[in-house]
């Protein structure tokens, strides 16, 4: 039974331009890519994609339904895609860094939010920084078909905690000093302070008291005379909402 008209399924310009021009920026990028180990000696020449279909109007959308093989009275939409060079294909591409993180690398971001992303041209949270600093309202934006745009404040939330597990902190060294006004511990390592807009909350003997500064290498407590005491001490150290550190502190008798 050949294939009807009815049968065939509906679909919008839009979402087959945007994956159309998903897949051309892909190709583009694999160009770039490649530019780097081998020089390019050619050029994409214009392409013509040809489309026989049926429109259809409900009085506020257009929709295509491809025809099937022997189908008339199909309409010819034609598409051209210009040429590009492959200095033209340098110019306009950007390789991912080892120290950029790529949308797909994210964990908790539903396929739906990537393909938002990528249509926008959101391919790495650099690109995703650079729009946030243009003040790009990216939930404006991302709104398709009537779904609700991206919540940039969960995404940066799922940003930053895989961020944060590619690179874990790391304490290399813990030593206390004396001050006018008590003691002082100071925590050596890597990676301890990678978020300067959060500040490290520290509890030291299930009491608050106050980090002094947060750097990267080094983080500093201020240490209560009453509540860091000769013998075994717990501190509980809150580097960002998805670093804490438990462990117990041993004062020896001077």
């Amino acid at each position: 039974m050949p294939v009807t008209q009815q049968q065939n399924t509906a679909w919008n310009l839009e979402p087959f331009l945007d994956s159309l021009i998903v897949e051309l920026d892909k190709a583009r990028e694999t160009l770039a890519l490649k530019a780097y180990n081998k020089q390019i000696m050619y050029a994409v020449k214009d392409i013509a994609l040809d489309l026989q279909i049926f429109p259809t109007y409900d009085g506020d959308n257009v929709r295509f339904i491809t025809a099937q093989a022997g189908q008339a009275g199909a309409s010819k939409v034609s598409i051209q895609l210009g040429s590009i060079t492959d200095q033209q294909v340098r110019e306009t591409s950007r390789v991912v860094t080892k120290n950029d993180i790529v949308i797909d690398a994210i964990d908790g971001i539903d396929e739906g939010t990537k393909k938002k992303l990528k249509k926008i041209g959101v391919n790495s949270v650099n690109d995703l920084e650079k729009m946030e600093k243009k003040n790009i309202d990216i939930e404006k934006v991302s709104k398709v078909d009537g779904s609700s745009g991206i919540n940039y404040k969960n995404l940066s939330n799922l940003i930053e905690k895989t961020r944060r597990a590619k690179n874990p902190p790391i304490i290399t060294k813990i030593s206390v000093s004396k001050s006018d006004e008590g003691p002082v511990l100071a925590l050596h390592g890597k990676n301890l302070s990678i978020q300067q807009s959060f500040s490290p909350v520290a509890i030291v003997n299930d009491e608050l008291t106050q980090v002094i500064s947060h750097q990267p290498t080094l983080v500093t407590v201020k240490l209560k005379k009453e509540t860091f005491r000769p013998g075994k001490n717990e501190l509980i150290l809150t580097l960002d909402p998805y670093a804490v550190f438990k462990m117990n502190i041993e004062q020896k008798n001077n």
